[in-house]
């Protein structure tokens, strides 16, 4: 089979062309640092980073998700703290209330302090996070009162805060119980102590539950960090080159690049001389 100078510039230019994909190819893992750059790469391998990266930004939105918790769940922890001690402060008061040896003027004293309280505890049942009621407001009827639920995990809604009902009793019960002891306590009747402790379990129970619900994003929130990290390592194997091993490989294939250039021109030179002649 006779071999003509336009057979051998054609194999050379497609054995050019080949090197030259390859050291492409070489350059651009050692620039980005990734081995799977388009889907054509790897198609298996293109197909399960997608549904890593999917996974990681679900898991995104879910430590969003978990950061606002922390914050309404923050929040409704230390406002029902501080409404404890108002409560705390009440019942002292209604303890002394309950002297008999207390002046008019004194248990009118007490009765404004319970009124400057009572007014306290209104405030801390209209505190708002971001402009928004910290505590759900009740409603008519009381059964469309819902309390804030966020999803910081998969399947996994937690109540980050609590309701009026949940904190005064239904309808406002524990603010009627100050009104009824301040009015009582003007009156010179005998205090209700009951009632307060009440209201103070009431609260108590609310702060518990904000623990325990605080204890479980806390949870999620560990659980995770430790999934992200996973699909990150399982992503960077798929995707990430060892930068070394790609360097070597960008070098040795840019010297078969050279040497494939220098050898084309080799053969190139002499077929446009001949066709020149």
């Amino acid at each position: 089979m006779r071999i003509s100078h336009q057979m051998l510039h054609q194999n050379s230019v497609s054995n050019m062309n080949n090197t030259m994909g390859r050291f492409q190819k070489a350059y651009n893992e050692a620039l980005t640092g990734k081995q799977v750059s388009k889907p054509s790469d790897d198609p298996h391998g293109a197909a399960k980073a997608m549904e890593l990266k999917s996974a990681l930004a679900t898991n995104e939105q879910y430590e969003r998700n978990t950061g606002e918790a922390k914050l309404w769940l923050d929040e409704t922890d230390q406002t029902v703290n501080s409404m404890v001690d108002v409560m705390q402060r009440v019942r002292e008061l209604a303890v002394q209330g309950n002297n008999e040896t207390l002046s008019a003027e004194d248990r009118g004293a007490v009765a404004l302090e319970v009124e400057e309280l009572t007014a306290q505890l209104r405030q801390f049942a209209d505190t708002k996070v971001n402009g928004v009621d910290l505590f759900t407001k009740s409603e008519t009827p009381p059964a469309v009162t819902s309390p804030k639920m966020m999803t910081v995990g998969g399947g996994l809604n937690i109540q980050v805060n609590a309701t009026e009902d949940q904190l005064l009793g239904t309808d406002s019960e524990l603010l009627t119980t100050l009104a009824d002891l301040s009015a009582g306590l003007r009156n010179g009747e005998a205090m209700d102590l009951d009632a307060i402790d009440t209201g103070i379990d009431r609260l108590l129970k609310v702060s518990a539950e904000v623990g325990a619900r605080t204890n479980r994003v806390e949870s999620a929130e560990n659980r995770m960090f430790d999934n992200t990290l996973q699909l990150k390592s399982r992503l960077s194997g798929i995707t990430d080159i060892d930068m070394a091993e790609a360097i070597t490989k960008l070098k040795s294939e840019d010297s078969v690049y050279q040497a494939s250039l220098s050898a084309s021109a080799k053969i190139i030179q002499p077929s446009l001389m001949d066709f020149l002649r």
